[in-house]
């Protein structure tokens, strides 16, 4: 799930739901479910040109020796596209694609792990608690059986994030899944002067160069538009460019996140941002009519994009924003006591290959976690609501520069309680300290067994 916190997460998704019903449904074929949206990341867009197939056309191979059954269990409906292809890949292989719901999935994948019952040979994890697994005892240590080789040419912090604690590789997802300010031609031109993605990255390579540019908008358009959506955009891109929040059992908080306040804090007091919550009406309306000029959006969400008739093809731009950052994911891991471990690990093996992350580029848009296979269709990639544009370009500069962190069963929560108490002193003009104290107690309630200063 996204790990935006300034609504209510009912509240989010109702919402996005009703932006996917005004939208038509009309664009990206993309039928993910809000609540798995993140992890699932569907498309960006309607890819408009096949991928190279280059970088895949050593490892299609003839059909193998493979056989047997595996068992999959999801919260994405894109694992059936995968298991077909590996079935077809290697016809003596059944595949058993078992999906639920995602607000149900994480306790049903729980009980079955804690009981020994009815489990998967391998099982899906989101980002956003794939910390609360990976230290577990129920995935299976991939770099013993090879793994390693599977991901040395990925982007780092793609393959980091599923490391457990000592280092090993416990987990393994297909796609990354960078963010960028994405923008209407149209708007950019207008306030900006320009719609080419590299010289309105320039204009906010940095924080103070975005408020500038954001006061400019403002005042040229008499105050009826505004830079950027939310001051709250910079958890999301300051969240993976920090210290982790959690260090040797304290709490530990990255002194960049005091900067970062006080960047959001002149954001807000000079109308660079539309004051929009994530996710709302409003914020979707401004999206697709360019009352406000950047919204940073992770690259599998083109499904907010208003496409119906096709009015949104070849209308939209992606910028690089300040840091790289990202939305989501989706790891894979086999069950340590599956009896089909190895065919499992083929299984894992043909989903970090550039043969499967080439066709799913091509197919849905999903950004690979391959590094090779960005390089190898960095200049020949189109999708259609970018006509032109390079779109991978801007996200390989920035997601290639993010650290290889791994997750941990804090990170994401802390993060969140952070996102609440920072909004609400965004919103309120508190001072940074009186912040501090607030999450400090909410990180005390939360994790007693923190250290807390």
């Amino acid at each position: 799930m996204k790990r935006k916190s300034w609504l209510p997460v009912s509240l989010a998704l109702i919402l996005i739901l009703t932006l996917l019903s005004a939208c038509g449904g009309n664009n990206n074929g993309n039928n993910a479910s809000p609540s798995s949206s993140a992890s699932a990341s569907p498309s960006a867009s309607e890819p408009s040109a096949s991928p190279s197939a280059s970088a895949s056309s050593s490892e299609s191979a003839a059909p193998s020796a493979l056989s047997g059954k595996l068992v999959i269990w999801t919260f994405f409906d894109q694992v059936k596209d995968m298991a077909a292809k590996f079935m077809e890949k290697n016809p003596g292989v059944q595949v058993e694609v078992k999906m639920f719901p995602g607000d149900q999935y994480q306790t049903k994948l729980l009980t079955a792990l804690q009981s020994g019952k009815d489990l998967p040979d391998i099982f899906d994890l989101e980002r956003g608690y794939i910390g609360k697994f990976i230290d577990s005892k129920f995935l299976t240590d991939l770099s013993a059986m090879g793994g390693e080789d599977l991901v040395k040419d990925y982007v780092p912090y793609v393959q980091g994030l599923g490391r457990s604690a000592d280092g090993k590789l416990k987990a393994i997802s297909d796609h990354s899944s960078p963010g960028g300010f994405w923008y209407l031609k149209e708007t950019a031109k207008k306030y900006l002067g320009t719609d080419d993605a590299t010289e309105i990255g320039a204009m906010v390579s940095d924080w103070d160069k975005l408020v500038e540019t954001g006061k400019k908008v403002y005042d040229q358009s008499g105050g009826k538009v505004h830079l950027i959506e939310n001051a709250g955009d910079l958890f999301d891109i300051m969240a993976y460019n920090t210290e982790p929040w959690v260090k040797d059992g304290a709490l530990n908080i990255d002194p960049k996140w005091k900067d970062t306040y006080a960047v959001q804090q002149k954001i807000r007091e000079n109308n660079v941002d539309a004051k929009l919550e994530f996710m709302s009406a409003g914020w979707g309306t401004a999206l697709n009519s360019g009352t406000v000029v950047l919204t940073s959006m992770p690259a599998w969400a083109g499904f907010m994009i208003d496409n119906k008739d096709d009015k949104a093809v070849g209308k939209f731009g992606v910028a690089s924003t300040p840091l790289g950052f990202y939305t989501g994911g989706t790891y894979r891991g086999i069950y340590d006591k599956s009896p089909n471990k190895e065919l499992a690990y083929e299984f894992i093996k043909y989903i970090a290959s550039s043969e499967w992350q080439t066709y799913n580029l091509g197919k849905t848009g999903n950004m690979p976690g391959l590094a090779t296979v960005y390089q190898d269709n960095m200049d020949s990639f189109k999708s259609s609501f970018f006509g032109d544009q390079n779109i991978l370009k801007p996200y390989y500069d920035t997601v290639t520069k993010l650290p290889a962190l791994s997750a941990d069963k804090y990170g994401e929560e802390i993060l969140s309680l952070w996102r609440k108490s920072a909004g609400q002193g965004i919103t309120n003009k508190t001072d940074y300290d009186k912040v501090v104290a607030s999450f400090k107690k909410e990180v005390k309630n939360a994790f007693p067994e923190l250290k807390v200063d």
